[in-house]
């Protein structure tokens, strides 16, 4: 039981702290240097990372087959405009670009994962 639990502990922790890191690195180089900015970056990562997860998880699990490659993609694509849509609300800028920053940065993200999932399993 111990050990399930901490297989599932690491299956949502390492991609999320990958997500973090890669994103608050693109962030910062599009222009995201400001504190506050940061923070809610992280709290969308916070919010949307785990959710990504649980429901690829949940997929596998109860069906034995993973997400179709454009499944995916459609969600990640709905991530970026909840995020974008999170950061402009949260943040309260009306003159920062959010959209194309959080693209930037899912498709970072998407890239170091696949990568990463190349490498490792």
């Amino acid at each position: 039981m111990f050990q399930k639990a901490a297989y599932t502990s690491i299956y949502y922790a390492v991609p999320l702290l990958l997500t973090i890191a890669v994103e608050a690195g693109v962030a910062y180089v599009c222009g995201i240097k400001q504190r506050k900015e940061q923070r809610m970056l992280l709290l969308c990562n916070l919010l949307t990372n785990p959710l990504l997860n649980l429901a690829l998880y949940a997929k596998q699990y109860f069906s034995g087959i993973p997400f179709p490659f454009y499944a995916l993609l459609l969600f990640e694509l709905l991530i970026v405009f909840a995020e974008s849509f999170l950061l402009h609300f949260l943040c309260g800028a009306k003159n920062r670009r959010f959209l194309p920053v959080s693209f930037l940065c899912n498709a970072a993200s998407f890239g170091v994962g696949l990568l990463f999932s190349a490498c490792f399993f």
